[in-house]
């Protein structure tokens, strides 16, 4: 039997991979799976969609298996993913599906699972209904029992709930001027109208609904981004903000046009939350900066580490009651919120955060600890995890102390350095941090020294 899904749901070249057909039989699969569990149960399932071309049919075919095996459907249609993600604890479901594939270019599109209460469907259930769909055992329904279609609004709710966590009037105090660029992408629906709705001055570019993401590749990284950059600068904006195709994640750009990273951002809500609640959980990921563990020390907080994935994060979030977790790329995660990324919740909590200190967006930054970051990545084919394995023995036995969380990281007294292989490419990545730059570069050498040997060996 072959596997579909990966980190987080499964992704293609729409019409190559993922096809009507692929997206009726997941429907199948996941809606026997639900009767299966709950056959006496009336079930309903969220199903909405980002802006790709693909996306209106692949949503269709999607709620066409669902309703054929007796599954009834909420259509939400085009909304962020951590809307949709919203929509399953508002609505008081039974599951969801997410028609996305988030960053990737818009020739690809995908599909996620979600549980009842938002969170990405877990693994032993995605099995389930990966045997289902491979086996194509279905439970069609009777024709007087096939399953209702409603379509419903999310983006009104969603806006609203965001609205209810912040400070709204500290925000309409200072009336923050915000340039926003949201790739055409399906945080248009959202983004611009939730920032006035704050009280913000609010431009957009790139903010029309357009599955061709014609403005630009819709991974918000910094060479993406250098026209906007020069946008929110030029414009003498108090910050700019800038989201992915799905709109789970934010970037942000200081007033003078410098590229943020996502780790800093996260940093500055950490911040924030250990402080508002006097202490508190931080969930992140190994590969993210140390800048948070200094945030725990000094406002009271904990800091549990995993393995990179949003999923994973919120997971442990939910298992561990914690407080806020985060990414590296940019990805926040409010649990009491939304049990997944959330770009506009984190662009919500940013402008509070900017509103109620009074500085700029620059100043705060450079309140954060120092560290250094330099990345880098190598394409290589074959087994990556076996690779990265090595270089785990070499650095072991060179005297390096390692943590194998996720990859190798070599942990310094000062910085450290990740070797990990990419979950979705055929790629390594190498990332270093240091408290100075120079330290930060050394340790990246040192990196693909040890990456060097173990492809030698």
């Amino acid at each position: 039997m072959g596997k579909l899904f990966g980190t987080f749901g499964v992704r293609g070249i729409a019409n190559e991979k993922i096809t009507p057909e692929f997206a009726l039989k997941i429907g199948m699969a996941f809606g026997t799976l639900l009767k299966r569990e709950q056959p006496d149960k009336e079930l309903w399932v969220v199903v909405g969609r980002d802006t790709r071309v693909s996306g209106e049919m692949l949503k269709n075919a999607l709620i066409s298996g669902l309703l054929s095996v007796g599954v009834n459907v909420i259509d939400v249609d085009i909304a962020p993913t951590p809307a949709i993600q919203f929509a399953c604890r508002y609505f008081g479901v039974d599951g969801g599906a997410v028609i996305t594939a988030s960053h990737n270019p818009p020739e690809y599109n995908g599909i996620k699972l979600l549980e009842p209460n938002g969170l990405g469907l877990k693994k032993e259930r995605e099995a389930v209904v990966e045997e289902l769909f491979f086996k194509e055992e279905f439970d069609m329904a009777k024709w007087h029992e096939i399953g209702r279609l409603e379509k419903r609004d999310i983006i009104r709710p969603y806006i609203n709930a965001i609205k209810s966590k912040v400070d709204v009037e500290a925000i309409k105090r200072r009336k923050p001027f915000v340039v926003v660029d949201t790739s055409n992408g399906a945080g248009s629906l959202v983004l611009p109208y939730l920032l006035r709705e704050l009280g913000c001055k609010v431009v957009s570019v790139n903010a029309h609904p357009d599955g061709h993401f014609p403005a630009r590749n819709p991974e918000p990284n910094e060479e993406n981004l250098q026209g906007f950059m020069k946008i929110v600068k030029a414009l003498g904006a108090d910050f700019g903000v800038a989201q992915d195709g799905d709109a789970d994640r934010s970037v942000f750009i200081d007033e003078n046009g410098n590229f943020i990273q996502g780790d800093k951002t996260f940093a500055l809500i950490v911040k924030a939350m250990l402080q508002e609640h006097g202490g508190g959980l931080v969930v992140t990921t190994i590969a993210t900066s140390h800048i948070i563990d200094e945030l725990a020390k000094q406002y009271g907080g904990k800091v549990l580490k995993t393995k990179v994935g949003d999923l994973i994060v919120s997971r442990a979030l939910l298992e561990h009651n914690g407080l806020v977790g985060g990414e590296e790329n940019g990805g926040v995660i409010f649990p009491d919120h939304v049990l997944g990324r959330d770009g506009a919740m984190t662009v919500a909590k940013i402008v509070e955060i900017f509103a109620r200190s009074g500085k700029k967006f620059s100043e705060l930054i450079n309140e954060l600890p120092k560290f250094y970051q330099v990345k880098t990545k190598r394409h290589i084919e074959g087994d990556r995890h076996v690779i990265v394995e090595k270089v785990a023995k070499i650095a072991e036995q060179k005297g390096f102390k390692i943590d194998t969380t996720d990859g190798t990281k070599i942990l310094f007294d000062d910085g450290w350095v990740l070797v990990r292989a990419s979950g979705t490419e055929p790629i390594i990545r190498i990332f270093a941090e240091a408290r100075s730059e120079e330290k930060a570069k050394e340790y990246l050498d040192l990196g693909l020294g040890l990456l060097d040997e173990a492809l030698n060996t």
